[in-house]
């Protein structure tokens, strides 16, 4: 009943912010662009190449186990995300973002250790060989506003909320040994913007975090930002090489937490319409 209450106020405060902004935008000039930015639309598709490491802390024992050298991780997978950008006006602009990266590892362990899982933490003793599997993606839901928008460069505020998605799956061999998941829904705070190098050539940065959970029982925060190089190859296509940071931390009622970084070079392609 609390986490249907806390989807229910995150609807409401969406609904809120929507009205907010349409009546704020149509305030003001109306579809009016600069001379640069004059799509209404932008869809981002790439691919990222992220490496995995972290921790998993499990209270039963208070036993912290290292990703990379306790189960092997630290290897790299390429995920996939998505970005889209409606333009309300020159000024505001809404839209979502997903991405998914899923890391697989297999390690024998050297130490005893202890797992965070539901309903309670499993010990798994040296020796034994463990199958990991840990899934992480994000969906956010978005508004900018833009403070500056002149011909060579931008610059905008962002405020958004995170639906964050996290799973964690262990076995040995075929015998499942421990899952350990959090889905928790959180406020967060960004700004970004662009500089134009050349006619055809701009550097982009985004940064987000400074998160606040919508579950009164867990918790998640993050910090992440993004930044690198765009190529304009038309009006409506364009192609970024760029390196992405993600830090989060999932942390449940009982204080079972993971805390992830992924890191790694991501490419895309942008069309604008």
């Amino acid at each position: 009943m609390n986490r249907i209450n806390n989807y229910l106020k995150i609807v409401l405060l969406l609904i809120l912010i929507s009205i907010s902004v349409v009546k704020y935008s149509y305030a003001q000039n109306y579809y009016v662009y600069n001379n640069v930015e004059d799509k209404k639309m932008e869809i981002k598709v790439g691919a990222w190449s992220a490496k995995l490491t972290g921790t998993l802390f499990a209270p039963s024992t208070n036993f912290t186990t290292d990703l990379a050298d306790d189960l092997g991780f630290g290897n790299t997978k390429t995920g996939f995300y998505v970005d889209f950008n409606y333009k309300l006006s020159n000024l505001n602009t809404v839209g979502f973002s997903y991405f998914n990266v899923e890391h697989k590892a297999v390690r024998t362990l050297t130490r005893n250790i202890t797992l965070p899982a539901e309903p309670l933490d499993v010990n798994v003793n040296s020796g034994i060989t463990v199958f990991s599997n840990i899934r992480n993606s994000a969906f956010d839901l978005f508004y900018k506003r833009y403070l500056n928008t002149e011909q060579n460069y931008d610059f905008y505020g962002m405020i958004g909320i995170r639906f964050n998605n996290f799973k964690a799956d262990y076995s040995s061999n075929t015998t499942p040994l421990a899952s350990f998941e959090g889905n928790v829904p959180s406020l967060f705070l960004g700004l970004g913007g662009k500089f134009n190098i050349g006619s055809n050539l701009s550097a982009f940065y985004e940064i987000s975090g400074l998160s606040v959970s919508l579950n009164s029982s867990s918790k998640n925060k993050f910090f992440q930002y993004n930044l690198g190089l765009g190529y304009r190859f038309t009006e409506n296509w364009n192609l970024q090489v760029g390196y992405r940071y993600l830090s989060t931390k999932f942390e449940d009622d009982f204080n079972r937490n993971a805390d992830l970084k992924l890191q790694g070079l991501n490419f895309g392609i942008n069309l604008k319409f």
